[in-house]
Order: structure tokens, then C-alpha cells, then sequence
């Protein structure tokens, strides 16, 4: 499980720093943000995962969203994400990203450290 996520993000900062788009670029942080949360639970830090989703992909992004869109960045190329081929990778990382929560919600949590 940890490899998973840790591919979805390097996958996930990767296509952060290639994309043209501000836009596509600050979702593609959030998918890295949220797979770094995964991490974190699965390290048994579900305070630290939930500080993870709430701080960083919720108001830091929208933050971040809220300046791009006022300093109007947003536009990227046009092959940026257009075409069939680009709906096929979103159909494709949303499937990912359904399955990720699904493991998430149903994998048994650690028990809890027997001190000593």
C-alpha cells in the first residue's frame, strides 16, 4: 500500500511541475497532497492526515485557487488536457482515486502499539 501512494505521489508532484496550466497544476498538488494524507494514515497519524487534507488541500489550495483566478492565469495551452486522450487519463485517475478511498475505508486500521 505504501508504494501505491507513494507513486500517486511522485506521479501526482510530477505532472504538478510539468503542467503549462496554473490551474491544472494546483489540482494536481491536491491529488499529491491527498496521497501524502494516505501516507500518513497508513503510518498510523490520522490526526496528522486529517491536519494534511484540512490545511493544505482545503484552504491552502483554495488560496492558491483564489489567486490564480484573480490574477487570471488560467489559461494553460490548448493541448494541455483536451481531446479524447486527455478524458481517457481523468477517467483513468478518477477510477485511482475511487479505488484509493475504497482501500482506505476498508482496510482494517493498525492496532494500537502494546507498550512495554
Amino acid at each position: 500500500m505504501f508504494w501505491l501512494f507513494a507513486a500517486l505521489a511522485v506521479g501526482g508532484a510530477l505532472m504538478c511541475i510539468t503542467r503549462r496550466s496554473p490551474v491544472a497544476s494546483a489540482l494536481w498538488l491536491v491529488q499529491t497532497l491527498f496521497s501524502l494524507a494516505a501516507i500518513f494514515v497508513l503510518l498510523d497519524a490520522q490526526f496528522i492526515a486529517a491536519l494534511q487534507v484540512m490545511v493544505y488541500a482545503g484552504a491552502i489550495m483554495v488560496l492558491f485557487l483564489f489567486v490564480i483566478m484573480l490574477l487570471n492565469l488560467g489559461r494553460g495551452s490548448a493541448t494541455d488536457m483536451r481531446g479524447w486522450t486527455g478524458r481517457l487519463v481523468a477517467l483513468a485517475l478518477g477510477l485511482l482515486l475511487v479505488t484509493e478511498l475504497w482501500v482506505l475505508v476498508r482496510s482494517p486500521l493498525a492496532s494500537p502499539l502494546q507498550l512495554p
